[in-house]
């Protein structure tokens, strides 16, 4: 279904590494619920939330490192379209040292900045404050290993080596299950021990990803190698994504400050609830997303645009679909998979908002990964930061006054949600003037579609919901009628006349090489 002008075996290749990404998903999605429900009830809610505000402390500097990750992809994943490996492993040792020294500054802002934020300013119980301490100075730890095997990441993917991606992180997945089933063995406090552990399987992690980049990709050796000119033009690459790295850092994780500024740790375990279910629909979009992206960049570095033009409206739209699909049900019978999830007595207050509100911030944010990764491969990101980045710290003002004029944790969440609608259609007008899409042809081509597949399949399920009691026999009502309505909406209003012809043409094709056996 994904059109243009390209050999069959891209198509192929996106189609393999979407399938590998969706075993992966599969597991780790499952995997990670899982996990999450037995740290839940091993910490209990206020030790959860410490967890998950601590966390914050450190993502809001690692955005240093998110914006040299996208400098890093970005290099070698060109550099590899144009067959260039004199200057791959060049480009590959530049980025490593790079991400050491990132490491280094990282761990001095944590250790100074991040401890007087610590101190001073977060909500903790006085009894859990010494706990939350050594919980610090393990993720510090872990932040640092986390940076170095960036690069090793990036070359995988690079390469489209998505079944070994999936591979990695399944055995991390796995590692972090193992350490929730731990915590019941702790000899310490449970808090300590869940931080030390977190940071031992960070060691395992990188040790994994240079093993198997050293065996695999030439491009890996490890030398000293520094270009200045080369330097500065990642560094000005790595100047403008920082920026927009940075503003998103700083609306999520400062939603998390400020929740517990406001709130307490309570409230932030009911955020960290939330994400985790964020986290785990994001995988639908993410995996099919993460098989398209190195193509986005390749098509444009090969000047073949119209193939590009036609990835993004196929992933745009494909991602929300997807996203979709298992969103909804959800929003619907949020209350009552917490509970089956977590028990009853282990929901914190405000998670089922939290949840649905997240959720349709989720699916909007599909259809913004495809129009960065344009711009990302362009190379031109000034006028897409300062646009979308205004957008984010104007509404990262208008949060902090919603939340405390109001004193109602909802505000924060609906602020991320207007705010999202805004950087999703300012991003379509950027993208416009970095790589010259279309925007009749993509508002045709994805939201038209898009807002036609919601409004035919969104009736049934409401009022299904709305008419039975609150239990197994709606939610399995629920979900039926919101499958089979979004499925058959999508098949006859979202996918055009030449991708149902497609979709058949494969179908058929699986039946018979089936029957032909």
């Amino acid at each position: 279904m994904l059109n243009g002008k390209t050999a069959p075996s891209d198509n192929k290749r996106i189609a393999m590494n979407a399938l590998y990404m969706y075993i992966r998903m599969g597991i780790v999605m499952f995997a990670g619920l899982f996990t999450s429900r037995i740290i839940l009830r091993s910490l209990g809610i206020i030790d959860y939330g410490i967890y998950n505000v601590i966390g914050g402390i450190i993502a809001m500097f690692i955005f240093f490192n998110n914006a040299m990750t996208n400098a890093t992809s970005r290099y070698i994943t060109t550099y590899l379209a144009k067959k260039n490996e004199r200057k791959l492993n060049g480009i590959f040792n530049m980025t490593v040292a790079m991400h050491f020294g990132m490491a280094i500054f990282i761990v001095i802002l944590g250790e100074t900045v991040g401890l007087w934020y610590l101190h001073n300013k977060m909500v903790i119980p006085e009894e859990r404050f010494f706990a939350a301490q050594i919980l610090y100075q393990f993720t510090v730890v872990t932040s640092f290993i986390s940076i170095l095997y960036v690069p090793f990441n990036a070359v995988i993917i690079a390469h489209e080596k998505m079944n070994a991606f999936a591979y990695i992180s399944i055995m991390d997945v796995i590692f972090k299950l193992a350490i929730a089933l731990s915590l019941a063995y702790a000899p310490c406090d449970k808090l300590v021990f869940f931080g030390l552990l977190t940071a031992f399987v960070s060691i395992l992690d990188i040790v994994i990803y240079f093993i198997y980049s050293k065996r695999n990709f030439p491009e890996t050796k490890l030398k000293f190698y520094w270009n200045w000119p080369l330097f500065k033009k990642m560094s000005a690459f790595t100047g403008w994504s920082l920026v927009g790295n940075f503003s998103y850092i700083f609306y999520t994780q400062g939603i998390n400050l400020i929740l517990n500024l406001f709130c307490g740790p309570a409230v932030n375990a009911a955020r960290g609830i939330a994400v985790q279910i964020e986290n785990a629909i994001k995988q639908f979009s993410n995996n099919l997303q993460v098989a398209i992206n190195p193509q986005i960049i390749k098509t444009y570095a090969s000047d073949n645009l119209e193939r590009m033009y036609s990835l993004i409206y196929a992933s745009s739209k494909y991602c929300f679909f997807l996203l979709f699909l298992f969103s909804f049900p959800l929003m619907l019978e949020a209350e009552f998979v917490l509970n089956l999830w977590l028990g009853a007595d282990a929901v914190p207050s405000h998670t089922v908002n939290f949840v649905r509100i997240i959720l349709c911030v989720t699916i909007l944010d599909a259809l913004i990964n495809p129009l960065y990764t344009a711009n990302l491969a362009s190379g031109k990101l000034k006028l897409y930061q300062i646009c979308v980045c205004g957008v984010s710290y104007a509404f990262m003002i208008i949060t902090y006054f919603a939340i405390k004029i109001t004193n109602v944790p909802e505000s924060v969440f609906l602020c991320l949600l207007v705010s999202t609608i805004i950087g999703s259609i300012t991003r379509i007008f950027v993208a416009h003037h970095q790589v010259h899409l279309p925007i009749g042809t993509y508002i045709w081509k994805v939201y038209v579609r898009i807002i036609a597949v919601v409004a035919t399949s969104v009736v049934l399920p409401i009022i299904v919901y709305s008419n039975l009691s609150n239990g197994w026999e709606r939610f399995i009502a629920s979900l039926a009628s919101s499958s089979v309505c979004i499925v058959v909406s999508v098949y006859f209003v979202g996918l055009t006349s030449n991708e149902r012809a497609t979709f058949k043409r494969k179908i058929i094709e699986k039946f018979t090489k089936r029957n032909e056996k």
